[in-house]
């Protein structure tokens, strides 16, 4: 079977495609060489009765014209990756199915979250920072803090990372609220969640948690009218989407009630936190977008489309497809 390797981006296609993962591919299919927009007619010939597709981040976006003069054979492309939406709508319109890595991906992203929760409920973050400065107020904030014992966390958004997050909790003895329109009661009930609006869950917990899809009606959904309802020592974690946040408005809730503490990964402008403002909160604590894959994690995402490639060539049921219904509700 011949599989084409899609790719823009060289350095980021060897993270997830790394020697191993080749090596292994290549004993069992044909693979042919990194293709993109550029090189597109030069592998015309290996496309011609290719109907496999294999890529990562750096996807090239093909137009259906594209699509159907090069990939004519093409039934699958499989998404070593999280969001799709930049470039499968051409392929499923053209009736091509999608896969995508998006579970791969999301085992990180709960694990580092988890953690956060975990330690921000010990009052940690600005414990950690100001202990060698002000090593009173250090020990005054995280004995302020609740704990991990009947502590309310709240998980914004309900998807993949955000159910396994409410799936983690299970473990520790906190009551997890929780708001997302589009979840059933039944699934609360199943993820031991309680389903809030978020006006109720900014006011009463603990540490909350963002897990919200990457679209554009939700820039900016979490503003200054809903930071001013949170508590004293709560924290805000960010493992979503910078766009989401309204910065200056956090900025100035931190600033005005320093026992709050934002924990981010994401942010509006990554390349340049310099301009941000909450770069300059002492009480906000940021790293550099490392929540997702990293180190050696970037392969599982190849190795969860290798097992789904399998499925779909057994004919067995499959796990991880993207249709065009699903497309419109997710990041």
């Amino acid at each position: 079977m011949k599989i084409a390797f899609f790719g823009a981006n060289s350095h980021k296609f060897s993270t997830v495609y790394t020697d191993k993962v080749i090596s292994e591919m290549s004993k069992k299919y044909e693979l042919s060489e990194l293709i993109n927009k550029n090189n597109l007619k030069e592998n015309a010939g290996f496309l011609a009765d290719c109907e496999i597709g294999f890529s990562t981040w750096g996807m090239p976006k093909f137009t259906k014209e594209e699509i159907s003069r090069y990939m004519p054979k093409m039934k699958a492309i499989f998404y070593s990756a999280g969001t799709v939406q930049y470039f499968a709508r051409p392929f499923l319109e053209s009736g091509i199915k999608v896969f995508s890595a998006y579970a791969a991906n999301a085992v990180p992203v709960t694990e580092y979250t988890f953690a956060q929760i975990t330690l921000a409920a010990k009052g940690y973050f600005q414990a950690a920072k100001f202990y060698r400065l002000l090593p009173v107020y250090s020990f005054s904030h995280a004995n302020s803090a609740t704990g991990n014992y009947d502590c309310k966390v709240g998980l914004v958004g309900l998807g993949a990372i955000g159910k396994a997050v409410a799936e983690r909790l299970k473990a520790l003895e906190v009551e997890v609220y929780a708001c997302d329109p589009f979840v059933s009661e039944e699934t609360a009930r199943e993820l031991n969640v309680k389903l809030v609006d978020m006006e109720t869950l900014f006011s009463e917990c603990d540490i909350i948690s963002n897990h919200l899809a990457n679209k554009k009606e939700l820039e900016n959904i979490f503003n200054y009218k809903l930071f001013k309802k949170m508590k004293k020592h709560s924290v805000f974690i960010n493992t979503g989407r910078g766009a989401q946040v309204s910065e200056y408005g956090l900025a100035l809730s931190l600033l005005f009630h320093p026992s709050r503490t934002f924990v981010a990964d994401v942010l509006k402008s990554e390349t340049f936190p310099y301009i941000n403002p909450l770069f300059w909160c002492p009480n906000a604590i940021i790293t550099p977008h490392i929540a997702g894959s990293t180190g050696n994690e970037p392969q599982r995402m190849a190795y969860y489309m290798l097992e789904e490639l399998e499925r779909f060539t057994t004919g067995e049921k499959t796990k991880y497809e993207i249709t065009l219904e699903a497309l419109e509700r997710m990041a």
